[in-house]
């Protein structure tokens, strides 16, 4: 997989906020949704771990590839059965504002959101204060 090949992977899949980790925003991709691409996240999953870095989080070690303002990384072993690619924001005041914003009285979940989608309403909490 080139970098080309990872980008045009991860804009033809679906993103969802994953909404049970409040202190941890970020959203994910799962094979249920893109069963004909499974070879592609496959090959992504490797590609994170050839080309990315080494980050922990908790007390877990993952191999994470930043694209653009995202990081991407997956929790699948072996990597042939990845079928969830994970996803952030590379910016941690970004991040942190979610995470305020999402704890608030404020948020208002939907089903199938993604992080853009809380983002979007929490800019629009802030145009109407």
């Amino acid at each position: 997989m080139t970098f080309e090949e990872a980008e045009s992977y991860i804009k033809h899949v679906r993103w969802q906020y994953a909404k049970t980790y409040v202190t941890a925003p970020h959203e994910y991709t799962c094979l249920d949704w893109n069963e004909d691409l499974h070879a592609q996240m496959v090959d992504f999953a490797y590609f994170i771990k050839i080309n990315g870095y080494t980050e922990i989080f908790g007390k877990k070690a993952f191999r994470v590839l930043k694209i653009g303002e995202m990081k991407y990384w997956t929790m699948d072993s072996p990597l042939e059965n990845t079928n969830l690619v994970n996803r952030t924001f590379v910016d941690d005041s970004r991040r942190e504002k979610i995470i305020t914003f999402v704890q608030s009285e404020g948020f208002v979940h939907k089903k199938g959101m993604s992080l853009a989608d809380v983002e979007q309403q929490m800019r629009a909490r802030d145009n109407n204060t």
